[in-house]
């Protein structure tokens, strides 16, 4: 036991060691770190609660960054294809969505591809037959005009048909009917001189004419595809008008008639007469003389 006298040197032999300790010991506050009375710890900070999920769509555009398609007011047709992403299901239960836009509708109707070796549809004539020499037709006939014909290699059917004519030198084209309706085998009627009547200031000129048959879908100028109607030109014919009738006995054609006519062709013909006969005495006298001729 260490009396107090003893207890009291060794204090003061230790007195210079605690005046040193701010030098040779390290900072207070770099071995014990203080709470920041202003800033708030991890365990205090409000968790985010998570908003609820509204459809799988919704978690694929917050998922994938983009937005939420936007439905069009057209009907129920355009609501199924409102959206153009495919959507998979995952693992979790959440439905992510890939692509984004909108589909847009295309109207139409269904276009087939045939064989490419398949030569395209035609037009073949049955009245009157494209063999016998271009028909003539009077304009102003009472009487309509009549062609039939049928259509081959024909694999897609026409909608309808479209019936022109063209005039190369009018470079002129009427339209004599429009959406006919689809038969095999087709007669068209035209009735020229009520057609004539309504072409005011467009008159049908007397001219050798083209007849037009194509697809109505389409155009004169499309490309012939295999199995389709391709535009058909193979058909003229001419149109003319009747002239004012002339009485025969007034009629006088001084250039159709060869019989001799005046006394001035009776003479060109004595004198081309003579000057033969003439010819032949002469080239006689030469070759044999005088004697043969008596």
């Amino acid at each position: 036991m260490r009396s107090p006298q003893q207890l009291l040197t060794v204090a003061l032999a230790l007195s210079p060691l605690a005046a040193a300790w701010s030098k040779w010991l390290p900072e207070m506050d770099s071995l014990v770190v203080r709470q920041d009375d202003g800033s708030s710890t991890s365990e205090n900070q409000p968790t985010k609660t998570p908003a609820p999920e509204s459809s799988a769509t919704d978690d694929a555009a917050e998922e994938t960054g983009t937005s939420k398609p936007t439905q069009s007011s057209k009907g129920d047709d355009d609501d199924d294809n409102s959206s153009s992403s495919s959507r998979t299901t995952t693992g979790t239960g959440k439905t992510t969505a890939t692509g984004t836009g909108k589909t847009t509708k295309t109207t139409g109707t269904k276009h087939t591809t045939f064989n490419a070796q398949d030569p395209a549809g035609g037009v073949a004539f049955i009245s009157p037959p494209t063999t016998s020499a271009a028909p003539l037709y009077r304009i102003d006939n009472i009487e309509p005009i009549t062609w039939v014909w049928n259509y081959t290699s024909l694999q897609g059917t026409p909608s309808a048909i479209d019936v022109l004519i063209s005039c190369s030198k009018a470079t002129a084209t009427w339209t004599l009917s429009q959406n006919m309706t689809f038969a095999p085998t087709a007669t068209f009627t035209w009735d020229s001189n009520k057609f004539q009547q309504k072409q005011v200031g467009n008159q049908l000129p007397v001219e050798q004419y083209t007849l037009l048959v194509y697809d109505a879908e389409g155009s004169f100028t499309d490309t012939a595809q295999p199995g389709y109607l391709a535009p058909y030109s193979g058909f003229t014919f001419g149109l003319y008008t009747a002239k004012p009738y002339h009485n025969l006995s007034e009629w006088n054609c001084a250039t159709c008639s060869a019989a001799p006519g005046g006394p001035l062709e009776r003479q060109a013909l004595g004198f081309a007469l003579s000057m033969t006969l003439l010819t032949v005495l002469s080239f006689t006298w030469y070759v044999t003389g005088i004697a043969a001729l008596v």
